[in-house]
């Protein structure tokens, strides 16, 4: 299915069981849409074989989505993308991409639930080899500490590499600079052991955030 220059506005989809792709998109839009599901962990509401070129995201949403050989170049995204407890396998990132994170499942859902789609999550990256690849992506923002980090292709002179057992070994954080203390905590929120920090090449402050995140490699922390 080729999409050209479509806007595709105030949809709501809902639900598991259900494969979405494949799919070509070419400067479509994306305006006041959802994609969710919220009583699976086995994650079986799946976007899979997808290129989008040149494409615009504002006011989308998504949890519990399964992302799969999905080819994205050039994202804007009006307002921050956040893609609750979602799972990629062979995502590549490429080109200007506005802010956006991989977060964890939506803290509006009960503890119980939020548990069960942690361990589907988790469970389900142990048979992927490689879940992102952000090498070439020019990020205006970015956060993707609810992927694990060693699956994530990165461009190693602005994307780092932090391990959990480093951060821990480490002592106090209140010595990092604000960026990387941040960074270096969210292994408060994510089951993994590994976490990618970015430093975003489109934001204001990437010269600052660079600075501050370089600080892990120094003493560490980070590859």
């Amino acid at each position: 299915m080729l999409l050209q220059r479509q806007v595709i506005a105030r949809v709501k989809v809902i639900g598991s069981n259900r494969v979405f792709g494949p799919a070509e998109l070419d400067r479509c839009e994306f305006q006041n849409s959802v994609l969710a599901q919220f009583d699976d962990p086995d994650l079986g509401l799946v976007v899979r074989d997808v290129t989008a070129r040149r494409c615009r995201v504002s006011g989308l949403g998504a949890q519990g989505v399964r992302f799969e050989d999905i080819r994205i170049d050039g994202l804007a995204i009006t307002t921050q993308l956040n893609l609750n407890g979602c799972v990629f396998k062979h995502v590549t990132l490429r080109g200007n991409i506005g802010p956006l994170m991989a977060t964890p499942p939506n803290f509006s859902l009960p503890q119980d639930v939020r548990d069960r789609f942690t361990a589907g999550i988790v469970a389900y990256y142990a048979d992927v080899d490689w879940a992102l690849d952000i090498s070439e992506a020019a990020f205006a923002g970015a956060d993707f500490y609810h992927v694990p980090g060693h699956l994530v292709r990165r461009d190693e002179e602005t994307q780092f590499l932090l391990h959990r057992e480093r951060v821990e070994q480490f002592g106090s954080l209140e010595r990092l600079p604000p960026v990387a203390r941040f960074a270096a905590r969210r292994f408060e929120s994510t089951p993994f052991d590994t976490t990618v920090a970015v430093a975003p090449r489109r934001s204001k402050h990437f010269a600052s955030y660079l600075a501050d995140l370089e600080v892990l490699r120094t003493e560490g922390l980070a590859d």
